[in-house]
């Protein structure tokens, strides 16, 4: 099979500033001669998948990646973002884009927090649909979507491999740059239970998801039911000194991406019949 001709689905997990290694692997990826034709994030793997959908164009991501200063972008104080700030970045990037103006074709991936399930988002404008995939708990207002209150991509799904299956993809490559969650979530569950009715306003829905999540756990999970998606080869980037805060280390995330993407090269070739 020649290379070149291969269609790739490349699904970016979430993981914050670990996420900028999601740039390298699609940078090695589209190095090695592999056509990139669909992109799936969820959380800081939406904002990679989308900067680059929107126009197919990895130097740019890279450069745009690179200039990038999270204090211009966080909460005073804090290393979180700043709803309105984040979202006037990504309009910046995206220019005010709708799905279908992307030149890969996008998914990004959200959880549905009245249905505890994964929602899938594929039309409407970019920028919000990013922002739902990485709204976190308790810290940013789930967002509004067709009737639904949309919030952080995983809670429900960290790794989109199956929204990376486009018709005609050969394989699925997964960038899988988040570490397990459990305690965080047990954190936020112990919040919920603890505090719920103290809590009111929008708060109430992130209290009401974790006060249900335990009986839910085939709609919410790790990995949601993205697991057992075929054919798929999952490239997991050596991150151990970059933690979910650590917006400064773009480059030396984006280098263990692309190391990860070589690591990896001999096991893709050899699923798409090349010695």
């Amino acid at each position: 099979m020649d290379i070149k001709k291969v269609r790739i689905g490349v699904a970016l997990s979430s993981g914050g500033a670990r996420g900028f290694a999601h740039v390298g692997v699609l940078k090695a990826l589209l190095e090695a001669g592999l056509d990139v034709v669909q992109v799936a994030g969820s959380s800081m793997g939406s904002i990679m998948a989308a900067g680059y959908a929107i126009r197919g164009d990895i130097a740019e991501l890279e450069q745009r990646v690179l200039a990038f200063r999270a204090r211009d972008h966080t909460r005073r104080g804090l290393p979180i973002m700043n709803p309105a700030r984040i979202t006037a970045f990504l309009d910046d990037i995206l220019g005010g884009a709708v799905f279908t103006d992307c030149a890969v074709p996008l998914a990004i991936v959200a959880t549905d927090l009245e249905r505890r399930t994964t929602t899938t988002l594929t039309d409407g404008p970019v920028a919000l649909a990013t922002f739902a995939s990485m709204a976190m708990p308790f810290v940013h207002r789930p967002v509004p979507w067709e009737g639904r209150l949309l919030a952080e991509g995983s809670l429900s799904c960290v790794l989109p491999l199956r929204q990376a299956r486009a018709t005609g993809v050969d394989l699925v490559i997964g960038s899988l740059v988040s570490k397990e969650r459990p305690r965080l979530n047990g954190l936020m569950a112990g919040v919920a239970q603890s505090a719920g009715r103290a809590i009111r306003g929008w708060q109430r829905s992130y209290v009401d998801f974790f006060r249900a999540r335990p009986g839910s756990q085939d709609a919410v999970g790790e990995h949601g039911d993205d697991t057992a998606a075929p054919p798929a080869v999952i490239v997991a980037p050596r991150l151990d000194r970059i933690g979910q805060f650590d917006f400064r280390k773009m480059r030396e995330a984006i280098a263990a991406g692309e190391e990860a993407v070589a690591a990896k090269l001999g096991e893709i070739t050899a699923l798409l019949g090349r010695d």
